[in-house]
């Protein structure tokens, strides 16, 4: 008898001192670094605001549009939306550095003219 309750103590002692190490492998990033993660562009009045963001590589840039018809298309061709009604929205995440123009097809055009703005990448 003495020599179970020794092994259940000795357990329970060594799941206490694990309990930290484990807990540290499975943490989940805060909620501050998964919204920093996503940058979002307002897509309104034939404008993007803000004009320009700067984002980290990983990061996710969503464009919410609240008024009118619009489409958000990279001057490239590397990322390129439906046409976004009010109230729909649409992503992309960068993966690689670098300076992304875009623009609306229906308001703008490619090299910044009119309803357009840009994304850079660090």
């Amino acid at each position: 008898m003495k020599k179970t309750v020794y092994i259940i103590l000795a357990g329970a002692l060594v799941m206490t001192l694990m309990a930290p190490i484990v807990t540290a492998r499975v943490k989940k990033p805060s909620a501050a670094a998964r919204a920093a993660a996503t940058v979002t562009v307002k897509v309104s009045s034939f404008q993007f605001t803000p004009k320009t963001v700067t984002v980290a590589v990983g990061t996710t840039v969503e464009w919410v549009n609240s008024g009118g018809r619009h489409t958000v298309e990279a001057d490239d061709g590397s990322f390129k939306s439906d046409t976004l009604a009010d109230g729909a929205k649409f992503s992309h995440t960068f993966t690689k550095a670098g300076k992304y123009p875009y623009h609306c097809s229906f308001h703008g055009e490619k090299g910044g003219k009119d309803m357009a703005g840009t994304v850079v990448v660090k």
